[in-house]
């Protein structure tokens, strides 16, 4: 049972469980809830006594001719509709977690409103396993604070689906800059001791990190960034997430792709015309296949034009696409 001393507080739970604009409560009713959902013994006046203290403290209380309800949130159901979409999509996030983080985004939804947002949730991907997940955010975080080096192990599976340690067994060391989610999969970005530019990992397959006491080795040593790290340029110029030695590319356009050209490099990409059915532009990325590949998708509606380096990586990846299928 309840103490009767927390009734305001809980009188709030009552509004902000069972009412919204198209559900609302009379006194006696919320008298009644008090009772079924928390053993508190409640009158009209003591209920009207309530509203009158959260209304003064700033909770939108609505009292209408058939009642009262809650009006603002934290959040509108708009937005937890979102960021519910994004949990359930996000496949890095395993299912225990999901539904952990579900349940707290949907906390200050009325029940009605929550139970109709779940009949329209689909999950929306393959989930990961991988627990540990959050202690490695947790300690890329506090690296990245404290702009200290971290240690970590690297796993990929085999073909019998064995999680299988990389780099020879050994740990690798590197100093974190940034993490990204891209294509619902989220990124460590990082300098790795033995190189002198930037690489990235997938969290999800990275375990037993550590926070090492090593100063980091600042970005402006291995990257084109100076004062501050550009995530999302970084994530731009890594074609689904490829990395590679950074390009400056021309490409011919069809004009009805001018829109992909614009979601994946950003509206400021220059866009030149050079007839009445193609625009020329340069991007600049990571050249890699994931670049090729990403070019490929679409035939014959993007050209690369230069450099040469890349028109003759983009002739191989055709080749050899073609010679598997003769």
């Amino acid at each position: 049972m309840a103490s009767t001393k927390l009734k305001t507080l809980y009188t709030y739970d009552v509004l902000r469980k069972f009412t919204d604009e198209n559900h609302r409560v009379t006194a006696d009713q919320i008298c009644g809830l008090l009772k079924k959902e928390y053993g508190i013994a409640a009158e009209r006046k003591g209920v009207y006594r309530d509203m009158e203290a959260l209304i003064e403290y700033g909770a939108d209380i609505q009292k209408t001719q058939t009642g009262y309800y809650l009006g603002d949130r934290e959040l509108k159901p708009a937005e937890i509709r979102l960021l519910v979409s994004a949990v359930q999509s996000a496949s890095f996030i395993t299912p225990t977690k999901t539904k952990r983080l579900i349940n707290a985004l949907t906390r200050t939804m009325s029940t009605y409103k929550k139970d109709e947002l779940m009949r329209q949730q689909n999950l929306g991907s393959v989930k990961d396993a991988n627990e540990e997940i959050y202690n490695t955010i947790d300690a890329i975080n506090a690296a990245i604070s404290k702009r200290c080096k971290i240690s970590f192990y690297y796993y990929k599976k085999n073909v019998r689906k064995q999680e299988m340690v990389q780099h020879n067994g050994m740990a690798y060391h590197a100093s974190p800059y940034a993490m990204i989610w891209f294509n619902d999969r989220y990124y460590l970005v990082c300098n790795l001791d033995e190189y002198a530019d930037l690489t990235h990992f997938r969290l999800d397959r990275i375990r037993k990190i550590r926070c090492e006491q090593v100063p980091w080795r600042h970005f402006s040593e291995v990257s084109d960034f100076k004062s501050t790290f550009d995530a999302s340029k970084y994530a731009a110029s890594c074609v689904n997430m490829f990395g590679g030695e950074i390009t400056s590319v021309t490409l011919i356009c069809k004009n009805e792709l001018v829109n992909e050209i614009l979601d994946k490099f950003g509206q400021t990409t220059p866009i030149q015309r050079v007839d009445d059915e193609r625009f020329r532009t340069i991007v600049t990325i990571a050249m890699s296949d994931g670049f090729l590949a990403w070019v490929a998708q679409f035939f014959d509606g993007i050209e690369i034009v230069s450099p040469d380096s890349a028109r003759t990586a983009m002739k191989k990846l055709l080749s050899s696409a073609t010679d598997m299928y003769r």
